[in-house]
């Protein structure tokens, strides 16, 4: 037997909390005024602008409304399930749209426009008790504007070979999503005659909805597609990429719709893709991930990067002092946490790589100690007519123990920081060799020579910032630790006048904290990014300021006393908060007041 559609109509409208306190033959009177209709997900509802009058109410599905940012890029300020209105100010007042409004899934809806909606409060004027409870449900919501950023809800995974394994894939990446305490389901293409209904009731009952499309631009492909809130690239990490669909590629490039992430797959153990940045340049994509199959915590850090519950690690700038982090990296590995992320200037940019690459704690300690603790890698001096130091050492030391290895081939994510001089702004190294990222990261202008990069003059990050805080916070993968390297460092002189004081004078007071030419170049790196380095504590989540006071910038075979001086505070700070951190769950949770701060942002009129 068929349903009458304006029987059906009324009975999804009373299903909605805010038709709840409406008679029955009102609720009729309401659903015959309305047009029922779908809107494919990606598809236009309004834009921004437009002289649209219709009050909208979403029976199934989501909506995404966007603004213009500074920049000019649009932006996603809100989401809208299943019994949101659209549009009540504009029906009422005539208003132009404030937003743009598309679908961010398949979407079912009912229009009423305002010569109906006229209409409807002159044949019924209880009518008016519909719009009365409309206007104080805004005037409860805070007018701030509140970016979207949570975690995606679904996510597709489309595999651009059709040899990958992407079952396979799906379900270890489920049962990551489990490990997490996440509840996870799997849809494939069997699911394809579902109702929109159906999906958006999955959506209500679990974390997060993997949808498993196919390698061909099928129906059930572009459903996937329509139905994402992410969408992620399966690319086979040891073969070529032949083509990808022009249906694909259409979704893909639509800049309202998914954000794109691209996963390297590999059934080898270990990996070195040889096709990560012509992929990455192919699909433009924000994020890469190297995902082994055989390693699951691959899997567990991917689901982590998704849904915004990677843990990432900053680590400052400070010479010798800096040999601390390797102890640092220890003790939050032995506290339980799998580290995701990371991110550093100078030598926190050399630590953070050695990282990246998961280097153990014992081969991470033992290629330091033999790197720097045998001497000072700065110490090939010259005619100072570019800096102090040929730099040839310093050169050799990052190639041998960093190689033919690119930044973006790192199995966790990896970014360090030096200046630009020619530009005058900061450069985010994201790609390339490790070797000479790290090099320009930590070149002290006049102590080290520079790295050109082809007409551009790169020296230390430091100069400009210290400890990349804000590049990482930038990437909204999750919680940040920080470790700061920079407090209590005291260089101060025992010495009250350098004017007047022969060479000889200045060289019996060397040892004893004169300010020479060396310790003055370094300390100078770091000074000028101290005021930023305050304002941006407030995006982390967890610092760590490791003391050592005796400690200096050049006090390279104080390797073993560094390091166990990182290890052991460290040690203490995460006993401190063992109410904070979460090894079980790998998230930090935030103590930062600005990070407990929630807000919806102001209805679309």
């Amino acid at each position: 037997m068929q349903v009458d559609p304006a029987t059906g109509l009324v009975e999804k409208l009373a299903g909605l909390p805010l038709f709840h306190s409406i008679e029955p033959d009102l609720l009729r009177a309401i659903a015959d005024k309305f047009d029922w209709f779908s809107l494919p997900g990606g598809q236009l509802l309004f834009s921004q602008g437009d002289k649209d009058d219709s009050l909208y109410v979403i029976l199934s599905g989501r909506l995404g409304a966007f603004l213009l940012n500074d920049e000019g890029k649009e932006v996603l300020i809100r989401q809208m399930p299943t019994g949101e209105t659209v549009g009540e100010m504009a029906v009422l007042s005539g208003e132009p749209r404030s937003a743009t409004v598309l679908a961010l899934r398949d979407t079912e809806l009912v229009r009423i426009s305002k010569p109906a909606f006229a209409k409807l409060i002159d044949e019924h004027p209880r009518s008016l008790r519909f719009v009365t409870d409309l206007l104080v449900q805004r005037l409860r919501e805070p007018p701030r504007l509140a970016p979207s950023t949570g975690a995606p809800k679904t996510v597709a995974i489309l595999p651009l070979d059709r040899e990958l394994a992407a079952s396979v894939f799906t379900r270890s990446f489920a049962k990551a999503f489990a490990e997490l305490g996440l509840k996870a389901c799997v849809l494939d293409n069997s699911s394809i005659e579902r109702p929109i209904e159906w999906f958006n009731a999955l959506e209500e009952t679990h974390d997060v909805v993997l949808y498993e499309a196919e390698s061909e631009a099928s129906e059930w492909s572009r459903l996937c597609l329509r139905q994402a809130d992410r969408v992620v690239l399966l690319a086979d990490a040891t073969r070529p990429l032949l083509f990808v669909p022009p249906a694909f590629e259409a979704a893909l490039n639509n800049p309202r719709r998914a954000s794109i992430e691209l996963v390297l797959y590999s059934d080898r153990p270990s990996l070195s893709p040889p096709q990560t940045f012509s992929l990455m340049m192919l699909f433009k994509t924000s994020q890469h991930h190297h995902v082994r199959r055989e390693v699951p915590r691959d899997f567990r850090r991917l689901a982590r990067m998704i849904m915004g519950r990677a843990i990432g690690v900053v680590l400052s700038g400070g010479g010798a002092r800096g040999l601390s982090h390797i102890g640092v990296i220890r003790a939050l590995r032995e506290s339980g946490m799998e580290l995701d992320l990371f991110g550093g200037t100078s030598m926190g940019s050399i630590v953070a790589a050695c990282a990246a690459l998961e280097w153990d704690d014992q081969v991470l300690a033992e290629r330091m100690r033999a790197a720097f603790s045998g001497g000072n890698p700065i110490a090939d001096y010259t005619l100072p007519l570019v800096a102090l130091s040929r730099g040839r050492k310093a050169t050799k030391l990052f190639q041998k123990h960093f190689g033919e290895q690119h930044v973006e081939d790192c199995p966790c994510p990896f970014f360090c920081v030096s200046a630009n001089l020619t530009t005058g702004e900061m450069k985010v190294h994201r790609t390339g060799l490790i070797w000479l990222a790290t090099r320009a990261s930590a070149s002290i202008p006049g102590v080290l020579p520079p790295v050109i990069d082809g007409s551009d003059i790169l020296v230390d990050g430091g100069i400009l910032n210290n400890l990349p805080i804000d590049v990482m916070s930038e990437m909204r993968r999750g919680p940040i630790i920080a470790v700061d390297v920079s407090r209590d460092y005291g260089f101060k002189s025992t010495i009250d006048d350098l004017d007047h004081r022969s060479m000889w004078q200045l060289l019996s007071h060397a040892r004893q904290g004169t300010p020479n030419v060396l310790r003055v170049l370094m300390a100078a790196t770091t000074v000028s990014s101290l005021r930023q380095l305050r304002r941006m504590r407030s995006h982390v989540d967890l610092l760590i300021e490791t003391p050592l006071p005796e400690v200096s910038m050049l006090d390279w075979k104080a390797f073993n006393l560094t390091v166990e001086a990182g290890y052991r505070h460290a040690m203490e700070i995460l006993e401190k908060k063992k109410g904070v951190l979460s090894p079980a769950s790998d998230e930090v949770q935030s103590t930062n007041p600005e990070h407990l701060r929630t807000g919806k942002a102001p209805h679309v009129a």
